[in-house]
Parts: structure tokens; sequence; C-alpha cells
């Protein structure tokens, strides 16, 4: 099927249901919808949309499971002329709230049964979700007059990332910047009517962009993943053999998981030819192992922070043995990169950009540097130029952490911390752990001893803080450590966390959180 010259993102479903209507576009279980189907839901919502008054770039807020309804909703938004904005429905109730006031959102799709409900946060009125008149939505399909256009530059979808001041800050994609990295990736990796595509990220992670918009651009198709079995090992394995999948792209982690605990390397997968996986540092000895276990797959590590997507790939050759670093490679086509040369921070431009932080001039400006007219963004990773023209990855200039793929400012956790009345004091720091990937440790100077119980401090980050963000273990301190200006000494803390975490290695320790007094 040729590739739609179109940068438009609804232009891609559009051109893949009139070329193969028939063909199947996402599986759920044991549920198929094919890519007429699925234009003619999208479709017809998005004339809902239209019809109750949503106009050009309001915000709709899909607070949905990864499910048929959940993308199904992603590409009605985009046919309106909508941005959507995903939420993962887990989040704490004030997280959600906090994220569709800043986002000042118009609609809010949300529910874990059918049908979900659609509601104006605006009026309060609810718009039903039930289809068209067939002839209605295929008549969307041959005119695109019946429907708003957009200019490949206007925002697509606003994917909120947590924030160092305590407020996750919302990164604003446009459909050219989403376009760079799919057709690049299309290309690449040979992406074909063929394919059945694992989709294991939620739609509010980058990673899931590869997932759903390849399936419009190729015709191939989007095998979702059971939200309950994300992190069950031997579940996706098992998945990833009855699935029959042949691309798979998810963190790190999760992969380490099924090599370890899913005894990956005992299975065949006669189907599988490419594995990609973006997001943190995959330990070299796991990226061997990985490479024994799908000896016929291409592998592949792709970089790039939220606001740039994929900026570089590197292509893991058939005899990487594990004992070196693993690069984070060469630039794709579409995108520039330098680095710094007194800090050695990575700084990255091109197609992939994104337009800024919704409604946040400053944070964007200090985002952002020129050079030679161009605008580049500051990843805040230091990196390093091999002989052999590859980037290493050698650390981050700030305290911003990688957990599960998920990006998470240290500052937010301290933030949320000290917002209980109970503690004087918070600080946290990350530790790795060669089990589980990333640690994180909470220390907390409280008024009282006994005043705040470690049941108490969880639940009450609990309250703020999405799952993956909540600290493994808090320690509570009578003094912080200081430096000699009155600065908490992160070094100091990090000592203490390293020798907390591996002492839980030493014992086995499989509790996973709990409180410790020092």
């Amino acid at each position: 099927m040729p590739e739609p010259e179109s940068d438009l993102l609804s232009d891609w479903l559009r051109h893949t249901a009139a070329a193969t209507p028939d063909a199947p576009a996402i599986v759920e279980e044991d549920r198929v919808t094919s890519f007429l189907e699925l234009f003619e839901q999208a479709a017809s919502l998005a004339l809902r949309f239209v019809e109750h008054g949503i106009q050009k770039q309001d915000r709709i807020a899909l607070v949905l499971p990864k499910t048929t309804e959940a993308i199904v909703s992603a590409f009605a938004s985009l046919l309106a002329g909508a941005i959507y904005v995903p939420i993962h429905p887990r989040w704490p109730k004030e997280r959600i709230e906090t994220t569709l006031a800043d986002s000042a959102t118009r609609l809010v799709i949300e529910g874990d049964s059918y049908p979900p409900r659609i509601t104006d946060r605006q009026s309060g009125a609810s718009i039903p979700w039930q289809p068209a008149p067939a002839a209605l939505t295929r008549t969307a399909i041959a005119s695109e007059d019946s429907l708003p256009r957009v200019d490949a530059g206007d925002p697509t979808l606003i994917l909120f990332t947590s924030g160092s001041t305590g407020r996750p800050k919302g990164v604003v994609l446009s459909h050219r910047a989403v376009s760079a990295f799919v057709k690049w990736s299309a290309r690449e990796f040979q992406i074909c009517s063929t394919d059945r595509i694992a989709c294991p990220s939620p739609l509010g992670f980058d990673l899931s962009t590869f997932d759903i918009f390849n399936m419009a651009l190729c015709g191939a198709t989007c095998v979702l993943v059971p939200g309950h079995i994300v992190w069950m090992p031997r579940f996706l394995v098992q998945f990833l053999r009855e699935a029959r999948i042949t691309c798979w792209y998810s963190v790190p982690s999760i992969l380490a998981g099924m090599l370890q605990e899913g005894r990956m390397a005992q299975h065949d997968y006669p189907g599988l030819r490419v594995i990609l996986f973006a997001g943190e540092v995959f330990p070299g000895p796991n990226v061997a192992r990985l490479q024994a276990a799908v000896p016929r797959a291409l592998c592949a590590n792709l970089y790039g922070p939220t606001e740039t997507n994929v900026v570089t790939w590197y292509r893991v050759p058939r005899d990487f043995d594990g004992t070196q670093p693993l690069p984070i490679g060469r630039p794709c086509p579409y995108a520039a990169v330098t680095v710094d040369a007194p800090s050695g921070e990575l700084l990255a431009g091109g197609d992939s950009l994104m337009s800024g932080y919704w409604s946040r001039p400053e944070e964007t400006q200090r985002a952002f540097v020129s050079l030679e007219g161009k605008p580049y963004y500051r990843t805040g990773d230091r990196v390093s130029l091999a002989p052999d023209g590859n980037y290493l990855f050698i650390g981050r200039l700030d305290r911003q952490v990688k957990r599960r793929g998920f990006r998470i400012e240290l500052g937010e956790i301290e933030t949320a911390l000290a917002h209980h009345e109970g503690i004087l004091e918070a600080a946290a720091v990350a530790a790795e752990d060669g089990q589980m990937g990333t640690a994180i440790i909470a220390f907390v100077r409280v008024r009282s001893v006994g005043a705040v119980t470690f049941v108490e401090v969880k639940a009450h980050c609990a309250r703020t803080l999405p799952l993956y963000m909540l600290p493994d273990h808090i320690v509570f301190l009578d003094t912080i450590p200081k430096g000699s200006r009155g600065k908490i000494d992160y070094l100091a803390l990090g000592r203490i966390a390293e020798e907390l975490n591996h002492g839980d290695q030493d014992r086995g320790d499989q509790e996973g959180s709990r409180g410790v007094h020092r």
C-alpha cells in the first residue's frame, strides 16, 4: 500500500480505510475492529463533536484505559480538528483534575465500561456515544469537506509529564512532529500490512505513537496488550507467542522482566522480527540476553525525551556481548543533534521537536536554545561521542530520573511530601536496583517522633502522585544532611540510599516498600 503524502495523522486513517476497509486494524483480546469500522466509529464521533460546537484546537481529554474506544476517541478528536489529551484513569483524582484544568479541556471521555461517558466541562452536557448512519460516515471518507481541516503544524496531542514545580507540564506535539518519527520508523523497520504490532504502552506515553499511528499509516494490525498483564512477565511472554506479534516496542524494564521472570529464552517466536526499546537505560548484559533469546529479530535502542520523540537510534549488532555500554546511536534523518561543549549536554532539534509546553511560555523559552536561527531542545542528558560516530549516554545534568520509562522529577515528589502538615523537611533521591531498575528513596524530618507513620506518608503521596512515582522507601531522619551553604547534601543522601538498597538485595527483601527509621 503506497504511503500517504500527507503529514496529517487523521488522513492516514482515512486513506487506509479506503484502501483496505476489511483488514484488521485493532485486536483487543477476542474483539477485532476493521479499518472501515474504526474510521466509521471515529468519524461518527467526530461529527458529533462538531455538531456539539467543538472548535479546532479544543482539548478533548481521554481518561480511558488503552482500549478500542480510546483509540477511536483519539482519531475522532483528530478528525474533528481537536487536540487529544490522554490521561491515565488510575492517576490520583487530584492529579487528573489538575491536568484537566491546566489543559483547559472542553470534553472529557471516561469510563471503564461500554459505552464511555462524554461530558462537556463547560456546560455539563453529555454527548451520546452511538454511531451515526453508515452512509454519513462513508461520505466522510470520500469527502474531506465534511470535517474540519487542520495544518500539519497544528497541535495534535498534549502529553503531560512530571514537573519539577510539583505540577505536571504538557508537551504539545504537532501532526508534523509525530509524522516525522512514524514515517521514518515505518521505512526503517519496514512496517507493512502483514505486521502485528504489540501495544503495551498507555496512550499518555510517547511510545504509543509508534503503535497506533504505524497502524494507521501502514495498514498494520494494532494488538492491544491487556492492561492487567503489562507488568506480569510470564503472561507477556505467553501473549507475545499466542498473539503472533511481529513488532514490539516498550521500555527496557518490561523486556528485562520477560527475560528473567518470564523465561523468554525458553520459547520460540517465529514471526517476531523487530524489537525496539526506549525510555530508560537498558544494561548491556540484558541486551545480550535479549539478542540470544530472539536471534532472528532486529533489536534497536531508540533515544529521545518526550519533547523530541526519538532523535537518535542504534541498531544492536548480532555480536553485541554486553560488556560495553549500549550506545544511543546516531541521529535519525529528520533530527539534528549537537553537544554543548562546556557541559556535554545533548541538544536536539529537527522536525519531531515539540511546539512547546502547554500554556507555559517561560518554561518553553528556557527549554530551548537557538543555534544558527533554529531551536534546539536542552535534553539535560550528558553524552559523549564515540570514535565510531555513535553517541553514548553518560547521565543527567539535573535531578530527573527515568523509571519504567516514565520521567520523574524528584522535586515533584519532594513537593508532595512537604505538603504533609507533619513533615518539616523532605528530600528524595534515586538509587539503581539491579532487579527493579530504579528505586526512589524519600528522606523526611517530622515535627515530632511518631507523629507521622510510614503508612500515612505513603497514603498522602498516593493522593497526588501516580503509582510509578511513589517512593519505595521512606527514611525518617532527625536531621537532613546539609552542605556548607545550607543546601541539602544529596550526595550524602545518595550514599545512604545505596547502602539501604544494597542491603535489601543482600537480604532478598521482597516487601517492596516500607519505612526506615535512622
